[in-house]
């Protein structure tokens, strides 16, 4: 299988041969030329799509790392404050000085406050990595959706069907509706 560049969206090549199909048979199927206009603006959709959906699976992963670096942090202040607890709890068993103990209990209570403050966090980055994953699954239906619709009108002018040609405008349609849908609601 031939491998492509980044960002390459895989359909050029179809595009460029509806394209030039069209050019030759223009005289012939005037409606070529329609077909040919229709897949390029879906390969320039489809490519932005791409670049658009990749984004958020990188953001994605960014958030959801940062979560699980804040759980971290708040697993780390657990600890602590099980610790310090402990050491309260064996300085109040061994009498020591009362004002030691109510400072270590202080460290414990405020470890404790901080903890709920990183859970605030890490549950917030894991909430908008679920939302960027969802932007990405959008993003890449649409180019999925795109590359059917371009494919559809490759045939369509090989083997000079109309029908097959209106059929990838209804994919098309519907695919370019929902990226730009998607893109203005994120």
């Amino acid at each position: 299988m031939e491998e492509t560049e980044i960002g390459e969206v895989g359909v050029d090549k179809q595009a460029e041969a509806a394209h030039e199909k069209a050019q030759e048979e223009k005289h012939r199927t005037p409606w070529l030329r329609g077909l040919a206009v229709s897949s390029a603006c879906f390969a320039v959709i489809a490519a932005i799509a791409s670049l658009k959906s990749g984004r958020c699976a990188n953001e994605a992963l960014l958030k959801q790392s940062q979560a699980t670096d804040q759980w971290a942090y708040y697993q780390a202040k657990g600890n602590k404050a099980a610790t310090r607890a402990a050491e309260a709890d064996i300085l109040t068993e061994l009498h020591a000085d009362t004002n030691r103990v109510a400072t270590i209990r202080g460290d414990v209570d405020k470890y404790s406050r901080e903890q709920e403050e990183i859970r605030a966090e890490a549950q917030r980055l894991e909430k908008e990595s679920k939302e960027e994953l969802t932007r990405h699954e959008w993003f890449a239906s649409t180019v999925t959706l795109l590359q059917v619709a371009i494919g559809l009108s490759a045939i369509g002018a090989l083997i000079e069907s109309r029908k097959l040609w209106l059929a990838s405008l209804a994919a098309g349609g519907i695919a370019a509706a929902v990226f730009f849908v998607r893109w203005f609601v994120s």
